[in-house]
């Protein structure tokens, strides 16, 4: 606004001094100088502050869980006391059981709870080695499965003419959880009952030696029974 005051008054003045229309025109309209405008700012964007409550992360990074359930990967898997390669064996376990460890030193690993079996004496517990076990369930196949079972069976009775029916019925006492492959690993399959002597009748021992753990298979008409 100043600028444009100028300007006329210095109109003014040359018509004053007798300058004449041209010098006004060239003033005016050769030789404007542009009005400058007034520039409008733009408002600032205020932050917004969020609290650190405020502020939800994007992944949760929680450490995954250790794993506990493992598989026995060996058919025939050593069960001792301590966890030592010349520990006492105590039991065994077989391929594709499934095991939870309770604890891990080292190589091995630990499956059941620690007792003490007289007083004033040491901690025993149920130790496995780390190396006899797998991550993932373990597939046997069916080729692999049969002779699993025949090695159940190599002591049985007449096991060349019911070795098949011998096989089934181990499967389906393993299976149920009747019978453990411990139990025929100790007599090594189905012996000869002389108690049903007018019949094709075997037996087994399963969870003991006492009568009350006969099983007897009659193999005509595959029934499976205790007396």
């Amino acid at each position: 606004m100043d600028l444009m005051k100028k300007a006329l008054i210095a109109l003014l003045v040359l018509l004053i001094l007798g300058g004449g229309g041209g010098a006004a025109y060239y003033f005016l309209v050769m030789n404007k100088a542009p009005i400058p405008q007034e520039k409008t700012e733009e408002p600032a964007l205020e932050a917004t502050e969020q609290s650190e409550s405020d502020l939800v992360p994007i992944m949760d990074l929680q450490p995954e869980p250790e794993q506990t359930e493992f598989y026995v990967l060996e058919r025939k898997l050593e069960v001792v006391e301590q966890p030592e390669i010349d520990g006492l064996i105590t039991d065994y376990l077989y391929k594709g059981e499934k095991v939870v460890v309770l604890e891990k030193q080292g190589e091995w690993a630990r499956i059941s709870d620690y007792i003490v079996l007289k007083e004033g004496g040491p901690q025993t517990a149920e130790w496995v080695s780390m190396s006899g076990l797998s991550n993932d369930e373990v597939i046997i196949s069916e080729k692999e499965s049969k002779e699993i079972l025949d090695s159940y069976l190599v002591k049985s009775d007449d096991l060349k003419i019911h070795q098949e029916k011998f096989r089934n019925s181990v499967a389906k006492l393993i299976s149920e959880g009747e019978c453990a492959p411990s139990d025929f690993e100790e007599l090594g399959g189905w012996v000869k009952s002389v108690k049903y002597s007018n019949r094709d009748v075997y037996f087994i021992y399963c969870g003991g030696l006492s009568l009350e753990n006969k099983i007897y298979l009659d193999v005509n008409t595959n029934e499976i029974f205790t007396k």
